[in-house]
């Protein structure tokens, strides 16, 4: 006979419990926190987090208006110390639930509190006081708690963001006895980005572990739990064979290596993350104006000469054009030039110009027009050679 999963109705009516909201708890390694998870101090820090970065008012206007919905229980993982049961889904509404409550942990959330309170008392509402939980134990966590959350945080119709995948993903391999290909499967990763994301969130952390990358001097920001910088931008330049080749990457290491940067090139991978982002503290402004320059900025990486004036602070852009065939360099320059002077010399033919006005133009034209004899002497010369004096 097979043996009900979490996802099953059998299962979910045999675990729910109704338990007193003092009975459970915020989670404090919450991934969607981004690089904060785990440091919150206590739960009234997690709450206003919850409120501060997410938001919540859509989920506590509904629960004051309509209560709580058996049907979608918080789900939980039982603390072996019998400290109560920790939510490892559903910390938003948890913490609405703690705001309509009055909670001590809601301490910060006064005029949220009233506000609901007010709203539920008009609609008849009965306070909230216990809630469902569907608990596992800690023993449960691999084969029935895991696979439900994977499918709930990496696949749900608001799926987390990258950043907080990946945090996700690395807190699963590091606590539990869990391949990466398991994870894949659990959550249905046919596209096998999940390597990349994880070897992109190592990548960040080994550097910042190094103390060569400080997220706050990020120019380029992020969103959702990473506002400090685009993760995924990390993730994607370390997906371009020249950008491996630079920084010494050997092949994908599928979530084993936790420090996938040779300590040889960790100088490259700093210049790496500033061309990305730029670095407020060294006064560097980032190489690339979004996204879609990354192929460009692996390109450049691979050419020395390039690489060289990215080093001295050259945008990806100028150095394309640095390092273009001087012929294309001056063929632009000049299409440039001749549609600058043909749109003077429409104003000047409308004759917009007073002669006061065209007075003080005179000098600046004459230096157009020097500058312009130069150029075509120049050319001339390269194509016939140096003309002969005239009394030589």
């Amino acid at each position: 006979m097979a043996k009900a999963t979490a996802s099953s109705p059998k299962a979910k009516e045999e675990r729910i419990e109704r338990l007193r909201l003092e009975d459970i708890h915020l989670d404090t390694r919450n991934p969607r926190f981004g690089g904060t998870a785990g440091s919150m101090r206590n739960e009234t820090q997690i709450l206003d987090t919850l409120v501060g970065k997410f938001g919540i008012e859509d989920v506590l206007s509904s629960l004051a208006v309509n209560g709580y919905f058996d049907a979608e229980p918080l789900v939980g993982l039982k603390d072996p110390k019998g400290k109560g049961v920790r939510i490892v889904e559903g910390n938003r509404r948890l913490a609405a639930c703690l705001i309509l409550a009055d909670d001590k942990r809601a301490a910060n959330q006064q005029p949220r509190v009233r506000e609901s309170q007010a709203l539920q008392e008009q609609h008849k509402g009965r306070p909230i006081i216990e809630v469902p939980v569907l608990v596992f134990e800690e023993s449960e966590w691999k084969n029935e708690l895991l696979p439900y959350l994977g499918v709930r945080h990496i696949a749900a119709s608001q799926p987390w963001d990258s950043y907080a995948k990946a945090a996700w993903i690395a807190q699963v391999l590091e606590n539990r006895d869990l391949t990466l290909d398991d994870v894949i499967q659990m959550i249905g990763d046919q596209h096998r980005t999940t390597p990349r994301m994880l070897e992109g969130f190592y990548f960040v952390h080994q550097l910042m572990d190094e103390a060569r990358f400080k997220p706050g001097d990020s120019l380029r920001k992020g969103r959702g739990s990473n506002p400090d910088y685009p993760f995924s931008w990390v993730y994607t330049a370390l997906g371009y064979s020249p950008v491996r080749r630079w920084l010494g990457l050997e092949d994908l290491s599928e979530g084993k290596k936790k420090e996938p940067v040779p300590k040889k090139r960790l100088d490259d991978a700093e210049d790496l993350i500033t061309y990305l982002f730029g670095n407020k503290s060294k006064e560097r402004q980032p190489a690339i104006s979004d996204s879609r320059n990354i192929s460009d900025l692996a390109r450049a990486v691979a050419d020395p000469r390039r690489l060289q004036l990215l080093k001295r602070g050259k945008t990806v852009a100028e150095v394309i054009e640095l390092t273009r065939p001087a012929q294309d360099r001056v063929i632009s320059g000049l299409m440039d030039a001749q549609e600058s002077l043909g749109s003077v010399l429409v104003t000047l033919s409308e004759g917009e110009i007073k002669t006061e006005q065209a007075k003080e133009l005179v000098e600046p034209s004459k230096k157009v027009l020097t500058l312009a004899r130069d150029v075509h002497s120049r050319i001339k010369n390269a194509f016939t050679g140096p003309e002969e004096d005239s009394d030589g």
